[in-house]
């Protein structure tokens, strides 16, 4: 019995030729044994430490994400701070309040150190955001308590949507040096979630033109989120 073979179905390993300049533009060894960075050059590929590596496009994406997260966070801050001094005079209040003032730090924290991991220039609008979220948190105390409770659930309803969107496109990545920015993105996540369980235990949906409040607030997180991606 013979085995037919076809020529066309074999392939042979011809050695590289080519001038020094066009193997410097050939791939590293590790976006070689990369899946994710299979085809790329060298000016396609951004290296933010020793052991992450990612696309121009994968880059952008998450200088985009932690940007906004640092800005979101600063804003979240200063909320509490504003509605603090408004409503600090009531202990129980003003305990609930430092609670959730307090894990946003934390989250701020966590977006600074991301904002130096991962090389991503903070927004130009930073300032902007420590003081329009300090505006927003005397304002919505002066309303009353349920009012600010309406803004916390407001501003958490879009925050938990805003990073439920990046945690889908994360997971998408498969780098191992993107684990712990997922997790703490996951963590924080679940804490604002829990922020607006508590607006609303405490009678956030019962404030005066509850309806408007809440619109009103989650479209302007809607744009401020919008505009510090960018800017």
């Amino acid at each position: 019995m013979s085995i037919l073979l076809n020529p066309t179905s074999l392939s042979v390993r011809r050695p590289l030729v080519g001038s020094v300049k066009q193997c410097c533009c050939t791939m590293s060894g590790y976006a070689a044994r990369n899946p994710y960075l299979k085809d790329l050059k060298y000016k396609d590929i951004v290296e933010v430490n020793n052991t992450l590596k990612l696309t121009k496009h994968e880059h952008a994406m998450i200088d985009r994400f932690i940007r906004v997260n640092q800005a979101g966070e600063t804003a979240a801050v200063t909320i509490y701070k504003g509605q603090v001094a408004v409503l600090g005079g009531d202990p129980r209040l003003r305990s609930l309040l430092t609670h959730m003032r307090e894990q946003e730090e934390v989250h701020l924290e966590i977006m600074d150190k991301h904002i130096v991991d991962f090389k991503v220039r903070p927004t130009l609008l930073q300032p902007v955001a420590a003081v329009g979220g300090y505006i927003l948190g005397v304002t919505s105390a002066l309303l009353g308590t349920k009012s600010a409770m309406t803004c916390t659930e407001a501003v958490e309803t879009r925050i938990g949507m805003h990073y439920n969107d990046q945690l889908r496109d994360l997971y998408k990545l498969k780098y191992e040096g993107l684990n712990e920015l997922k997790r703490t993105i996951a963590k924080c996540r679940d804490e604002e979630l829990e922020h607006l369980d508590t607006a609303v235990d405490h009678g956030a949906r019962m404030a005066p033109l509850y309806k408007l409040q809440f619109e009103l607030i989650k479209g302007g997180c809607g744009v401020a989120i919008w505009l510090c991606e960018r800017i």
